[in-house]
């Protein structure tokens, strides 16, 4: 198998798994909720307690050691934080998908410029770009609104987003 055909494959696996993810997240939005709550508290957490250990092993090699430890220490702080803080989090997860969505639409956009200027075909990318655009534009507006909405929102996003990487990749190879 190739370089292209391994790729291939990769984008065609994270278009189904983004189906996947899409689908769990409108099935079970309040489970959903927890889950996602606990397990992005306790990945900063560990990643704080992380960084606060690496600073720790390498204090007299780091310029900015205290700097490093204060990182580290609110690393943990903040996923206690987001723990014990479930609506928040979900929130502010809303807001990083919608910031993914946008940087997603953005390079949409620019695979469809190159496309363009290639002489290949550049409108269904273009399509998906504005589509990535309207959900991260959804996704900001809903994220200070009721967390069902945004579980929702997600959960489309990640059902519309796995169909086009899928598509993108197995059929325009643009992706």
């Amino acid at each position: 198998m190739n370089g292209f055909e391994k790729i291939k494959s990769f984008g065609i696996f994270f278009g189904i798994s983004l189906i996947i993810a899409g689908a769990v997240f409108l099935m079970f939005p309040s489970s959903v909720i927890k889950f996602l709550a606990v397990l992005t508290g306790l990945l900063l957490a560990a990643f704080g307690l992380f960084k606060a250990v690496s600073s720790l092993l390498r204090w007299n090699e780091l310029n900015y050691r205290v700097l490093h430890m204060a990182v580290g220490i609110l690393l943990v702080l903040s996923g206690i934080f987001i723990i014990i803080n479930t609506e928040f989090t979900i929130s502010a997860l809303g807001v990083v998908i919608g910031i993914f969505a946008i940087l997603q639409a953005f390079d949409r956009f620019s695979v469809a410029s190159s496309r363009r200027q290639a002489g290949l075909n550049y409108k269904p990318t273009v399509i998906f770009g504005v589509v990535h655009l309207g959900f991260g534009i959804g996704m900001f507006y809903s994220a200070f609104g009721m967390i069902s909405i945004i579980v929702s929102l997600i959960g489309v996003y990640l059902l519309v987003s796995g169909v086009m990487v899928a598509l993108s990749t197995a059929y325009f190879f643009d992706f």
